[in-house]
């Protein structure tokens, strides 16, 4: 119910919803203008305190207290796409993985392992289910959402390990699971795009099964960097640079380990080998110019790579999409993803 009240409100008429978030169109550089569903949404945010890091309450305090906070974007379960959950033993520990699969989608099926975002340190894989019905239905696929455990109760590498550890698992179990063994991506937002990107290097360098895809969108590639996305995006956005700096601390502690290529894979020396690529940043995102720079590095490598930005859109747009921009954006992810898969 409160994501429908809150699509109807973003579908108003654009110079409805510019007066009702009380500013003119915001604007960016290059000619960028903000789409007004998403600057009446980001602005309403930001006066509720969407996000915001209260030093007062302990890490899993915060993540209760965000994860209520997105209620009004929990979407009903969408029909034709049913779900499991699965535990997978990670060394030590166990994690759940969460396999999405469309109706009709019949055996050898292609499949994506999704890694989720929230900094390394929050969420979770109910945060990302309307998304991931979303995106098995829209690609014919079958998703596996892993839950890797958090910063910063388990930093650097624990969640790549988990993430990696997960996909290896899809993979040696293609054919219980009714999958093409050789259409098995990897994908995630945020932080998962940098996991994702990071699994593909290590794969690579470790000579381990490497995904046929991947999908990064609005990826952070570089957690010691400063672009110029991040001094024009510090302040004023639901993630600001202050998020960015607590979340990366999370994950790496030992800011010197922020330049190994597994942390921050724009760093590594060799972009070269890796699988076909759809990267994704928002035009109002700190960290758009970094993902732009790690699609760039692929394709100077050699790599098939498609960069798309959404020009008009913030980051986490793919769980934020009661506006309209923001689920054609995620229609047109899947659809340029699906030809590469």
């Amino acid at each position: 119910m409160m994501y429908t009240l809150t699509k109807w409100i973003l579908s108003l008429p654009d110079r409805l919803l510019l007066w009702m978030s009380g500013q003119p169109q915001i604007t960016a550089s290059g000619g960028r203008a903000m789409d007004p569903a998403s600057q009446f949404l980001l602005l309403t945010s930001l006066k509720q305190q969407l996000l915001f890091i209260d030093e007062s309450k302990t890490v899993p305090e915060l993540r209760e207290w965000w994860k209520g906070q997105l209620a009004p974007f929990d979407k009903p379960p969408l029909g034709g796409v049913s779900h499991r959950d699965m535990d997978v033993d990670v060394g030590d520990a166990t994690i759940r993985v969460r396999e999405y699969t469309p109706d009709g989608v019949g055996g050898a099926a292609p499949a994506l392992v999704y890694l989720h975002g929230g900094g390394f340190t929050t969420f979770e894989i109910e945060t990302y289910q309307g998304f991931c019905e979303f995106i098995a239905a829209q690609l014919g696929a079958k998703i596996y959402s892993v839950e890797y455990r958090l910063a910063p109760e388990h930093p650097y590498p624990i969640p790549l390990d988990d993430c990696r550890a997960a996909f290896e698992w899809v993979c040696s179990r293609a054919a219980d699971f009714g999958l093409d063994p050789d259409r098995i991506a990897v994908g995630g937002d945020s932080a998962g795009g940098n996991l994702s990107a990071a699994l593909c290097l290590k794969q690579r360098d470790t000579g381990g099964r490497m995904p046929t895809a991947q999908l990064l969108i609005y990826p952070t590639t570089d957690l010691d960097s400063d672009f110029p996305s991040m001094e024009e995006f510090a302040e004023g956005q639901i993630i600001t640079r202050r998020h960015i700096e607590w979340f990366h601390s999370n994950y790496v502690p030992d800011k010197a380990r922020m330049k190994e290529p597994y942390a921050s894979p724009l760093l590594a020396d060799n972009h070269a080998n890796l699988p076909p690529a759809v990267v994704c940043s928002a035009g109002f995102d700190p960290l758009r110019d970094e993902a732009e720079a790690y699609a760039k590095a692929l394709t100077n490598a050699g790599v098939p790579t498609e960069y798309i930005e959404f020009d008009a859109l913030g980051h986490g747009f793919i769980v934020t999409d009661a506006a309209r921009a923001a689920r054609e954006a995620n229609t047109r992810i899947c659809a340029v993803f699906r030809a590469v898969m």
